[in-house]
């Protein structure tokens, strides 16, 4: 009966599960990490894409010498890219938008470092953020992308979930390794850990708010991430990406009262589905979260919030160096 059901899950309702387990490995303080040097490609009901550099960023540069400031790009996957291919995701729009002269041609001006991961959540990015700083140094700017998923991904990650994952080096799984992940990568295994996973139904009517939003479950993240730039005279800029949700709201009047950016993209994608209703903003593929459309504005308005603070390194003949 299992083998019936697996093969005719296979062949009449296949479950398309996103992310690349092979390409990720153990890391005892985060839990997970991506592999450095991977460049993943998997095609399902879309292409999926993952390309990391050797320094374990999500980058096609292999290095950043050259550039005059480096700027790193915190947040889960939707900085990171899932469901997008790796050039369509907001922070590589970000770097042709700030590395492009007036000619179009690319210009070594800004490293734009993508330390984004899937599932993280603002206790992992703060980790993250501090890992790289001993590694490649003081950034000169630091973004940060939240969503709705934050909460509940720093829970899974405070309790130990994270370190529990079907990923190469995890001690937990040892040997048996192989025959877990093959286990897990059937189709009732996907949905068996679906099923697992899936949080409570709650009772809330749909669009009736109840309790703090997630963005101010996570005020102590901004707290930290705001006091932690400001130590370091690195320019913080913060965004949300659902809109419109009762988070971006907060984010927004939070930034506004603690005197820190805040990538405001959500009017320029309204005016531009005034124009064009039938654009859609989410991509229609089990990968989901926003088109390439959508990342693009996010990446114009982190570029706008950034201008007066890059403006004089862009335009300085002087050259620096970054590792």
């Amino acid at each position: 009966m299992l083998v019936a059901g697996e093969v005719a899950l296979r062949l009449f309702a296949p479950m398309h599960l996103v992310g690349f387990p092979r390409a990720y490995e153990f890391d005892a303080e985060l839990g997970v990490r991506a592999k450095p040097g991977v460049h993943a490609l998997r095609t399902t009901d879309h292409q999926q894409e993952l390309r990391v550099n050797r320094l374990g960023t999500v980058n096609f540069q292999e290095d950043f010498s050259g550039y005059r400031a480096r700027l790193f790009a915190l947040g889960d996957s939707y900085t990171q890219g899932t469901g997008l291919p790796a050039d369509a995701v907001y922070p590589f729009q970000l770097d042709l938008l700030l590395n492009r002269d007036a000619a179009g041609r690319y210009e070594r001006r800004v490293a734009v470092i993508n330390l984004g991961l899937a599932a993280n959540g603002g206790e992992q990015s703060l980790l993250i953020l501090r890992r790289f700083i001993e590694k490649l140094g003081r950034p000169d700017v630091v973004l940060y992308l939240g969503a709705e998923n934050d909460g509940s991904d720093d829970a899974m990650f405070l309790r130990g979930d994270r370190h529990r994952h079907l990923v190469d080096g995890s001690p937990r799984w040892g040997a048996t390794l192989p025959l877990a992940r093959w286990a897990a990568e059937t189709e009732i295994g996907k949905r068996l850990r679906v099923a697992v996973k899936r949080p409570p139904t709650s009772s809330v009517p749909a669009g009736v708010r109840s309790g703090p939003s997630v963005a101010e479950q996570q005020r102590s993240v901004f707290e930290r991430l705001k006091v932690q730039c400001r130590a370091t005279n690195t320019t913080l800029v913060v965004g949300w990406a659902a809109a419109p949700s009762h988070s971006y709201d907060w984010l927004k009047s939070w930034a506004a009262s603690n005197s820190v950016a805040f990538a405001d993209w959500w009017p320029a994608v309204e005016s531009t589905r005034a124009s064009i209703p039938e654009l859609p903003l989410h991509n229609p593929h089990s990968g989901g979260h926003l088109r390439p459309w959508v990342n693009r504005v996010i990446a114009e308005e982190f570029a706008r919030q950034l201008e007066p603070q890059l403006s004089p390194t862009i335009n300085s003949n002087s050259r620096g160096s970054t590792p």
